[in-house]
């Protein structure tokens, strides 16, 4: 990183951005090109949660090739400065990398999903079986991340 007195080296600030942040942007490799796709999300742990309708290219990719990167962008605001040159970004986000698997287990499911509704302000459930079951949930182990903001005057 170039501009060191900007990073967010600490994971419980790199957490704190990715609970704030309403949704990441998930970088896929399909083998031949790259698939972004911005999706809401939750965070239990050391691991990222997602819903999805049970097919679909993101999952096509993911059962192929589980590697992900994700992005996550927190607070951001322009400063415009007086004008020229101190117009400036104020931003924090955070990067990781990680592998994916699907959630299969009903209750995990569940689980996952009760945790989405909670984050977004939505009811809790329940959940009837039948939803759960054709519901795709997917787990995301975070095994890196890094982060970095220039806060200014939020």
């Amino acid at each position: 990183m170039r501009r060191k007195d900007r990073e967010i080296a600490d994971r419980t600030t790199q957490d704190a951005v990715l609970d704030a942040a309403a949704e990441i942007r998930l970088g896929l490799w399909d083998g031949e090109e790259v698939y972004i796709v911005p999706l809401n999300f939750v965070r239990i742990g050391g691991s990222l949660f997602f819903h999805s309708a049970p097919h679909g290219r993101k999952l096509d990719i993911l059962r192929e090739r589980p590697r992900v990167c994700f992005q996550a962008t927190g607070a951001t605001r322009i400063d415009p400065g007086t004008g020229g040159g101190d117009c400036t970004t104020r931003y924090e986000s955070v990067i990781g990398w990680g592998s994916a698997a699907f959630v299969e287990a009903e209750r995990a499911k569940h689980e996952a999903l009760v945790a989405l509704n909670r984050k977004f302000g939505a009811g809790e459930g329940p959940f009837p079986a039948e939803l759960v079951a054709r519901t795709a949930v997917v787990r995301i182990d975070i095994e890196r991340m890094t982060g970095k903001a220039n806060r200014g005057k939020m």
